[in-house]
């Protein structure tokens, strides 16, 4: 088992890829090799047959006719008795070496150099022999006669070892004497041999010439791959752990091209290097911003705990009964301010735990019936009485009253932020109209417009919209992106008066999200608008016209 960081001795992937094919080219050429070489020698192998039965048969009838000799020590075909006479004693003593003298089945024409003729009669060989390659006659010996007399008669050619001779199709005929044929299957051998030096010959050159070629063509294959590699090496080089969220590599649009594996490679690095990008750039900007939300909320805090600190001192140094109590009421409103801070901070805190939390955010707000339409008109009567100055309208659109799955205590809070944001930041005199209406959600289909029926249910794609609008100064366009942020606060010429915390609308955003729902903002000379939606629930009201209600 290989250990980590010694990948030299893995191998490559060109060359596993290079030694597979090589190794299916092999084989390959093996089984064709030995399909070609049986089907070949099976092919020579009929054609022998084929000349067999024809030798067979004309050994059969012999040259003229000739009859096959009385026995073994009988003599030899075509031989006169007087051949013992002593004047012909020296042509007798030649003759005698010869198994076929006249050549009556041995080296009869149109016999092939080395066919063995035998003839058994009663088991044994009468005359057996055969042709050298100089045409001369040649004895078989007493092992060679037996393994022909074996022969079965009148059966299919078959494949004898006659010893020295080496290896012989046979073939027997005959009834009362047997003639067999043999002929060598030395040729066949041979020609079979030189067919398997030239497969193997071709295979080795072959499977050189097709290792250099899928050698050049895999690296050539490889080759954006490795670019794509190279990208990979040149990320773990960058220094991520300081947060620069600024990836530079990537991989390139001409390897992307390359081919389709190597597409999928590189889109996925790519697309991998920008979530890692994003991740940097978020964790940076989480970063900068808990620097920032720390200091806001230090500065935040350092003024009341000042403000308290220096009242508690004035008062151990006073002897003043009425100025101890001025100051333990500062104390009391700087401690309470604190408070109302802190509780900010808390729920905040809340919010953006649950939205990290499995099923965020929707699922980890209490899903309770709030009727909408109570809470904004509770809100916006207290937001009367407490800035007189201020003229409210109030837009109540349905007959019915509008119900929200959520808690009753957080949307309060977002009602109240806003009508609280429009009553600081604009001055004395400005007309703030709150408006509430059940309106079909644009991303379903549904057409903006109110249903003909009042009386109609909300459907599944229902959004309740409360909208805050007031025609006070606009908000400047540099401040609208970060206007739901913590501790931002609108400008000096917006505000009536000092000591909001910047919290409110960052608190609004963050409740909205948690029910699922969304906020927006749209400013312009002579209109401000806070739009919030909120899925409607089960029991809110269908879209009807209804008749707007002034509360002032």
């Amino acid at each position: 088992m290989s250990r980590p960081g010694r990948t030299g001795r893995v191998p490559s992937l060109r060359w596993r890829i290079v030694a597979a094919v090589a190794l299916l080219l092999v084989a390959t050429n093996v089984v064709v090799g030995a399909v070609t070489v049986v089907a070949f020698r099976g092919y020579l192998v009929d054609r022998l047959d084929a000349e067999l039965s024809t030798a067979a048969m004309r050994t059969v009838g012999g040259r003229d006719g000739a009859e096959p000799p009385p026995g073994a020590s009988g003599p030899p075909p075509g031989s006169s008795s007087s051949s013992s006479s002593s004047s012909s004693s020296s042509s007798d003593s030649d003759s005698d070496d010869l198994p076929d003298p006249d050549n009556a089945f041995i080296g009869a024409p149109g016999q092939s150099a080395g066919t063995v003729i035998a003839i058994v009669r009663d088991g044994d060989v009468v005359l057996g022999g055969y042709t050298d390659g100089d045409g001369d006659q040649r004895r078989l010996t007493a092992a060679q006669q037996r393994t022909l007399a074996a022969v079965r008669a009148g059966g299919d050619p078959v494949t004898v070892e006659l010893g020295a001779l080496g290896d012989y199709r046979v073939q027997a005929v005959g009834d009362d004497d047997v003639f067999v044929t043999a002929l060598p299957l030395g040729d066949l051998d041979a020609a079979i041999a030189r067919l398997l030096l030239v497969i193997a010959v071709v295979t080795v050159l072959g499977l050189a010439v097709a290792a250099w070629a899928l050698t050049v063509l895999v690296r050539r294959s490889l080759r954006p791959l490795e670019r794509v590699a190279s990208v990979a090496s040149g990320v773990t080089a960058l220094d991520l752990e300081r947060g620069d969220p600024d990836i530079p590599v990537r991989v390139s649009d001409a390897d992307l091209r390359a081919n389709r594996e190597v597409a999928q490679v590189g889109n996925a690095l790519n697309r991998l290097l920008g979530h890692v990008a994003r991740a940097l750039t978020v964790r940076r900007d989480a970063e900068a911003g808990m620097r920032t939300f720390v200091a806001d909320a230090s500065h935040e805090l350092r003024t009341p705990i000042a403000t308290v600190r220096a009242y508690a001192e004035l008062s151990a140094a006073s002897d003043d009964v009425d100025a101890v109590h001025r100051h333990v009421g500062r104390i009391g409103r700087e401690a309470v301010r604190m408070g109302d801070l802190v509780d900010e901070l808390l729920l905040l805190a809340q919010l953006d735990a649950s939205a990290l939390a499995p099923g965020a955010p929707a699922s980890q707000v209490v899903r309770e019936p709030v009727d909408l339409t109570s809470l904004v008109v509770e809100a916006t009567m207290d937001a009367r009485a407490t800035a007189p100055d201020h003229r409210w309208t109030l837009q109540i659109v349905d007959d019915q009253p509008v119900t929200v799955a959520g808690d009753e205590v957080q949307l309060r809070r977002v009602v109240t932020n806003l009508l609280t944001n429009a009553r600081t930041h604009t001055p004395p005199g400005t007309a703030v109209v709150v408006s509430l209406q059940s309106v079909p959600d644009p991303g379903s289909g549904a057409s903006a417009s109110a249903s003909a029926s009042a009386s109609a249910s909300a459907s599944d794609g229902a959004v309740v919209r409360f909208v805050v609008a007031n025609d006070g100064p606009p908000i400047p366009a540099e401040s609208l992106p970060t206007l739901f942020d913590r501790f931002t606060r609108g400008e000096a010429s917006r505000s009536r008066e000092h000591g909001t915390s910047g919290l409110g609308l960052a608190i609004v955003r963050a409740v909205v999200v948690a029910h699922g729902g969304s906020v927006r903002v749209a400013s312009e000379p002579g209109r401000t608008a806070f739009t919030v939606d909120l899925p409607a629930s089960d029991g809110a009201g269908g879209v009807s016209t209804g008749v707007a209600a002034d509360a002032s």
